[in-house]
């Protein structure tokens, strides 16, 4: 059976549903609603969806089918009458029922809407996501040895030690060593290939190309005299998109969660750099720019706190694209906090562009297996509370201005990150 393309709409009082079958057999099409589950079907088409909130069938009202679209569209009634059903469009969200927090183990959550709260053992002033000891460094160290992937949550995975993949990856030896190993490993290689001539020739001498760069206005941010955010919404090939990657449960600790978080803004910055490079207008280099510019996605990095995160991202931008610049990279530091501030849809909507982009360009098709995938359907239920407290700790992390005098002086002093 196949799973139609559909949308969901509400007013105070109703939710419409419009779903796109052209194949559909439309004298045998079926509704069925039952509190908050309605099944649609169709042959070809079966549709099963679980909503945040109870619907009942209207009276006398009938389902009507648009031939020329190959579309039907229904309308139900909501059982509480100015209840807001929140996440309408996060399709995989809608395709799986909610698990209750009993079928859970203690200590371990589903991370759905409640995953900073009360229900975690934690309270609103409990900010654990703030602190900045690395209280937890020690344990990560010891315990993520030959582990990768989202949230660290892989290992052992054959076919990620093929020759192929040693076109993406820069760390050697998947399984083997700490991530306290690779982290000194990365930063050695970095070192290594800073390239102090080109660094300084972009810095002293900007050509109009960065000077473009830098004026460019992404389409998420308006030009105005106060900055003006546009509300991300997705497409109809979005949804599509997000309907064929499904659904699952995510089963992570608060250490898992943190590395998760932490690494989607390693990957959300080199999104940030590539789409402020290419002006929104995608290249060929597009795939690789993002790839090695993110150390999760190039060196399967974990990070313990927002600084490393900052500072690995402000190295990499400053070693490895054509255009080096330390006023691009506090430029995209921006655009990438921007892009947190704005929600998990903005985010999903640059982790789906990810994906189409890796998908094109074998075989980094395998980082959105390890890890873009997993990201869209995540972040799908991931609370907003806890996107805004990323961006919040983002911006309150500044200690990285003393890379420009660092880099400027390498040259002299001879020393290596």
């Amino acid at each position: 059976m196949l799973t139609p393309i559909f949308e969901l709409t509400q007013t105070e009082k109703s939710i419409s549903l419009k779903i796109k079958a052209p194949l559909a057999n439309v004298g045998k099409a079926e509704l069925v609603v039952e509190d908050d589950m309605v099944l649609f079907h169709s042959s070809p088409y079966y549709l099963r969806i679980h909503l945040p909130g109870c619907v009942r069938e209207i009276e006398g009202s009938v389902g009507k089918y648009d031939s020329d679209r190959g579309e039907f569209n229904f309308e139900m009634a909501k059982c509480t009458p100015g209840q807001h059903f929140e996440d309408l469009d996060m399709i995989g969200k809608l395709l799986l029922p909610q698990k209750s927090h009993a079928e859970i183990k203690p200590k371990i959550e589903v991370l759905g809407e409640d995953q900073i709260n009360v229900d975690d053992g934690m309270t609103d002033d409990e900010d654990w996501f703030i602190e900045q000891e690395e209280m937890c460094e020690e344990n990560l160290m010891l315990t993520a040895s030959g582990r990768y992937g989202f949230a660290n949550k892989l290992c052992g995975l054959n076919w990620v030690d093929r020759d192929e993949f040693s076109e993406i990856l820069d760390l050697k030896g998947v399984d083997f060593g700490s991530i306290r190993e690779r982290t000194r490993e990365r930063r050695e290689n970095e070192g290594k290939e800073f390239c102090e001539d080109h660094y300084l020739a972009d810095f002293m001498e900007p050509d109009d190309l960065l000077r473009e760069v830098l004026a460019y206005v992404p389409p998420w941010q308006a030009e105005s005299e106060f900055l003006c955010f546009v509300s991300a919404k997705f497409t109809s090939e979005e949804r599509e998109e997000l309907k064929k990657l499904g659904n699952r449960d995510y089963l992570l600790d608060k250490t898992e969660q943190k590395i998760a978080l932490l690494s989607l803004v390693d990957i959300i910055f080199s999104y940030a750099y590539n789409h402020r490079m290419t002006m929104g207008d995608n290249s060929v280099e597009s795939a690789w720019t993002i790839n090695k510019l993110s150390a999760t996605l190039s060196w399967f990095q974990s990070y313990t706190d927002m600084k490393d995160v900052k500072v690995t991202c402000a190295r990499r931008a400053i070693i490895y694209p054509l255009c080096r610049h330390w006023e691009l990279t506090q430029t995209v530091f921006k655009d990438t906090h921007t892009l947190l501030s704005l929600g998990r849809r903005q985010l999903i909507k640059c982790l789906l562009e990810i994906h189409s982009l890796f998908n094109a360009s074998h075989p980094r098709y395998m980082l959105n297996r390890l890890y873009i995938t997993d990201y869209c359907i995540w972040l799908q239920k991931c609370s907003e509370k806890t996107i805004q407290r990323l961006a919040d700790l983002f911006s309150k992390v500044t200690s990285i201005f003393h890379l420009k005098l660092y880099y400027l002086s390498r040259s002299t002093e001879k020393t290596r990150p």
